[in-house]
């Protein structure tokens, strides 16, 4: 038992920069919503972070399938001038490539969250992890 409690410590204090999506896709403020929800379904992705434009990557947002669907409900989607900005989380909850598998996890809970963009210290978006990216690391441990 005590060996594997070590394993769980272990797991638990891995980097995040060791299992994070590298590169992640990301959209823009200003791209249409249309153009945004396509990417996510063609890439089977539930959630883009939001950077400032394709040149500059610093983290502004976040935007979900849920967001897309809540707002569908309540305004028609259908208007070519909705962009990414009209419906994205701004500021949303981060992580740094230093943090560890237990501080996502604390995140994902208190914040009742899948995702997190992983910035730099100057708010740069590097990476993402996902609640699935932890799921898929533990079942490799406990096989």
């Amino acid at each position: 038992m005590e060996k594997e409690q070590s394993g769980y410590n272990q797991f638990a204090n891995i980097k995040i920069s060791e299992i994070m999506i590298k590169d992640p896709f990301f959209t823009t403020p200003d791209e249409k919503i249309s153009t945004t929800e396509l990417l996510m379904l063609k890439k089977n992705i539930s959630g883009l972070p939001v950077v400032k434009d394709k040149n500059n990557p610093q983290l502004v947002g976040i935007i979900t399938q849920r967001d897309i669907r809540l707002a569908r409900l309540a305004m028609s989607l259908d208007n070519p001038s909705t962009l990414v900005k009209d419906l994205m989380t701004p500021e949303p909850i981060v992580i740094t490539e230093d943090n560890t598998i237990k501080d996502a996890l604390e995140k994902f809970f208190e914040f009742n969250i899948e995702r997190l963009p992983v910035v730099s210290n100057n708010h740069q978006l590097v990476g993402l992890i996902l609640e699935r990216t932890i799921l898929h690391a533990l079942h490799k441990l406990v096989k």
